[in-house]
């Protein structure tokens, strides 16, 4: 790793935000790449604490404040991307390709499709209520888990804030759940239309290219497990 971030540490929630700008995307633990991740860069004793200073509640904070977006982005593994590198991870992972196109491919699953199709632009749709909505029983929830994952990695829905969960008579109750959106509806106009105008090819080379310059010694075929391309 380069040695400007191997002994680097951070305990502020804005060093983290110029941290992931800098980098341009990190992830969450450790990874097969040996690339910046939260964890190495942080106290562990400042984990789990619920304070300001706690990295477990900065990876809400990031999506939330809208500096950079959260998911499984990263070799089935939550990570961050920047604002500034999003847009040329939608170009690199999508090759232009719609939904509809990757699926008749054959490279996302019935399930997967199956939540998608939950999904309308503007809906946000809470992990309990996916599960509802797609009659995902416990007996299937390694199959939902596993198409939550694909649909992340191929950056169809991405996390978007959490929701309540509501009781039968309109009552709020227990710990709020995850949220998601589609990722156009999250990106906004803005973001999807640079990132229609990078070339998918341009983009893997300029991420590759990143990646090198911080874990030089990492062999190709590494990168590309990590990144799903």
């Amino acid at each position: 790793m380069n040695k400007d971030y191997i002994s680097t540490r951070i305990s502020e929630y804005s060093e983290f935000i110029s941290m992931v700008k800098d980098i341009g995307f990190m992830t969450l633990s450790n990874n097969r790449i040996d690339f910046p991740c939260l964890s190495d860069l942080t106290n562990q004793e400042e984990w789990h604490t619920g304070l300001s200073t706690d990295p477990w509640l900065w990876r809400v904070s990031i999506e939330k404040d809208r500096k950079a977006a959260y998911g499984k982005l990263f070799d089935k593994k939550p990570g961050f991307i920047s604002l500034e590198w999003y847009p040329k991870f939608l170009a690199a992972k999508r090759s232009g390709r719609n939904f509809s196109e990757i699926y008749s491919a054959g490279l996302i699953s019935n399930y997967a499709k199956q939540i998608y199709d939950l999904f309308e632009d503007d809906t946000i749709l809470a992990v309990h209520e996916i599960k509802s909505l797609g009659g995902f029983t416990k007996d299937l929830n390694s199959k939902y888990e596993a198409a939550m994952c694909e649909l992340q990695m191929w950056m169809f829905i991405t996390v978007k804030g959490s929701k309540q969960k509501i009781s039968a008579k309109g009552e709020p109750y227990g710990w709020p759940s995850t949220a998601y959106s589609t990722v156009e509806a999250w990106a906004g106009d803005k973001i999807m239309e640079e990132s229609n105008n990078i070339k998918p090819k341009d983009a893997m080379e300029e991420i590759f290219q990143r990646i090198r310059e911080i874990s030089p010694d990492i062999e190709p075929k590494k990168i590309k497990r990590f990144l799903n391309f």
